[in-house]
Formats: structure tokens, sequence, C-alpha cells
């Protein structure tokens, strides 16, 4: 026999395996990842996106709740865990770990989940120093999954009245360019070095919002002190679970616009929550799994600002 059919039988043979390979790869990968197995199998023409009916429940009081409390989050722009709201066939895609809505299961639901938790516990969405769910829009969304979740009944019996529309300023986009300006380079700069990190809290604003918490463990004091330059715009901060210690208590003193602080699992105390003590605008303050201590946190307290998390007695 000539080697030319044994190597043709060989070629094809490889060619099998290497398939088999990706196909399986795709397979698993669609398996662990949800959202990106229905972005395969729409692009394969084998799954439809589902579109939700202009006078649908969903349309007229739903949607609108996720547009005013989740998108900023779970929208076009930004995906965390890989979830957004900002559409029916969207939200019922789900993100990194599945599901988030289960039609006629609110309880088992993630979502209702996340929104029927207190403001002060990490899980909650939206995120603490974000406008909460009212118990009013909470039950809206619950009724509408314990209906089935559809996407064309209009009418859910026991819904709350519906509360005069919500309406938005427009963007001006010429007066934010103006606002912006002042730090627009540094904003630009940090935001190459860290992607994803940095964020205006709004359309309209030039107010800024650092999320720390995607970096983890390699978010450390001295990444921190890099952001000193927008120390006067950064009103939100969120440093849970990163590397940031006490030897950051003097950078956090220069963040004098900051409304609210997460210092949530960080390796901070009362060092950190002293240097705080200049910081005027300050109303929120998180120090769960923190050293801070009882004393330390009382002048903040005293002034109004919400503590949340446990603080060590002495």
């Amino acid at each position: 026999m000539s080697s030319e059919p044994l190597r043709s039988l060989s070629a094809r043979i490889y060619i099998a395996y290497v398939a088999l390979a990706t196909g399986l790869g795709i397979a698993a990968v669609m398996v662990l990842r949800p959202a990106f197995g229905h972005r395969v199998l729409e692009f394969a023409g084998l799954e439809a996106m589902p579109k939700a009916m202009a006078k649908s429940f969903y349309t007229q009081r739903v949607a609108s709740l996720f547009a005013q409390h989740c998108t900023g989050c779970h929208g076009q722009d930004r995906q965390k865990a890989e979830l957004r709201l900002d559409s029916y066939a969207f939200a019922m895609r789900g993100g990194r770990h599945g599901a988030v809505i289960l039609p006629g299961n609110p309880k088992a639901s993630a979502l209702m989940t996340r929104i029927s938790l207190p403001a002060g516990d990490d899980r909650a969405m939206p995120p603490e120093g974000k406008t909460p769910l009212s118990p009013d829009e909470v039950t809206v969304i619950r009724i509408w999954i314990a209906g089935g979740a559809s996407p064309t009944t209009a009418f859910i019996k026991g819904a709350p009245r519906l509360v005069p529309e919500v309406t938005f300023p427009e963007l001006d986009a010429d007066a934010a360019r103006r606002m912006r300006a002042p730090l627009a380079g540094e904003v630009a700069r940090l935001s190459a070095l860290y992607p994803g990190i940095l964020v205006y809290e709004s359309r309209n604003s030039a107010g800024l919002e650092l999320n720390a918490t995607l970096r983890g463990q390699a978010f450390s004091d001295a990444d921190l002190k890099a952001f000193l330059p927008l120390s006067g715009g950064i009103l939100r901060m969120d440093l849970s679970g990163t590397a940031v210690t006490e030897a950051s208590a003097p950078v956090l003193a220069r963040m004098t616009a900051l409304k609210s602080l997460r210092l949530a699992d960080t390796k901070t105390g009362d060092a950190a929550v002293s240097a705080l003590a200049a910081l005027k605008s300050l109303k929120s303050l998180t120090v769960t799994g923190t050293a801070a201590t009882k004393p330390a946190l009382a002048p903040l307290a005293k002034r109004g600002v919400e503590i949340h998390g446990d603080a060590n007695a002495d």
C-alpha cells in the first residue's frame, strides 16, 4: 500500500479531531457561560431573540424600572457579570451564571433576591449610592415574574398603581463636555491605565465613580494614589476586596468630593476612618470585614454618616 493514501487518511483524521475538539470546546463554553451560548445559537440562526410587545406589562411597567435603576451597570455600555437588562431578550437571557429571571418563580429568581436585599448588603442591587427600588417597584417586578415574565401580557392583577412617568433631563453634550474639561485629560489617562473601573455617574454629570473591586487584590495603595489628580471629582468609590491598607489614609483624606465609600474586606482600620473626618460630603461608609472600631466610627456616625457593617468593639 502506498504512503499517499495513508497521508491522506491521516490528514482527514487530524482535521476530524480538530473539528471535534473545537466543537466540544465551544459546547463546554456554552454550558459554562450561558450568555455566550445564546449568542452562538442566535448567530447560527437556531435561536431568535424574543421581543416584548409595545403595550405589554413588561414594556409599560418593568422596562422603565430596569432603565431607571439597573442599566447603568447592566446596559449597552457596561455589563457587570455579563448581564444586560436593557431589553426583554437580554433580561431573559441572564448573565455569566445563567438566568436571573425564572418565569413563574420569583423566589428562585436571582434578580428578585438581589433587588430585595437591604441597601447595606454587599450583594444588593442597585449597589449602595444608587437609588434603590421602592417597595411598589419591587412588587411590580415580582408579580410580573410570578405571572410568567410574559413579553405580551398587558395587565396583571394586583399591580401597584402606576405613578407619574419619570422623565430624565435631555443630554446636553456641550454642557457636559465643559463641566468635564478640567479633569478630562486625567480621566482619559487613568481610564487607559485602569480600563473599566472609572465612569461618570450620569450622562450630564462631571462626577466620577471609581469601582476598584473589578481588579481585586491587584489594586493596591499605589494604584489608589494614582487617582489623586481626580480627588476633587470622585463622588463614589468602592475599594471592597482590594489590597488597599491603612497606608492609603492620607490619600482618602484628600478625596474631598467623596459621598460614598466602601472599604469592605480590606486591610483598613481606624487610621483610614479617622482620615475621613475632613470629608464633609461623605454620607455613606461600609466597613464590613475591616479593623475599624466603634470609637473611631463614632464621630462620623454622630454627624449623620451612614455606617454599614459590623465594627470591632475596641
